[in-house]
C-alpha cells in the first residue's frame, strides 16, 4: 500500500494492486479497477514513485525470503 492525500488534505493508504490507471489533467486522478476516481494532492510522478518503490520493496522482501528459505534447506541437507 502506498500514503497518499486527498484534495482536502486527508491523509490515505491505496492498495497498488487495484490501480487500473492514472491521469494528471491538470489535477492527478486514480482510476481503480472498480471504476471508481480518487482525486489526490500528489502528482502523477510521486505517485507512480511511490508505486515503483512499492513493488521494489515487495520483490526485495520475496527475494529475502526465497534466500533464507534456501539457506534453511541447504543447511538441512548438509551432512554432518
Amino acid at each position: 500500500m502506498i500514503r497518499l492525500f486527498r484534495q482536502d488534505g486527508l491523509e490515505f493508504m491505496l492498495n497498488v494492486d487495484l490501480i487500473k490507471d492514472i491521469a494528471a489533467d491538470p489535477d492527478t486522478i486514480i482510476t481503480l479497477l472498480n471504476g471508481e476516481k480518487i482525486q489526490v494532492k500528489n502528482t502523477l510522478s510521486d505517485v507512480v514513485t511511490k508505486i515503483k518503490a512499492y513493488r521494489i520493496g515487495i520483490n526485495e522482501e520475496n527475494r529475502n525470503v526465497d534466500d533464507q528459505e534456501s539457506n534453511e534447506r541447504d543447511k538441512k541437507n548438509r551432512p554432518l
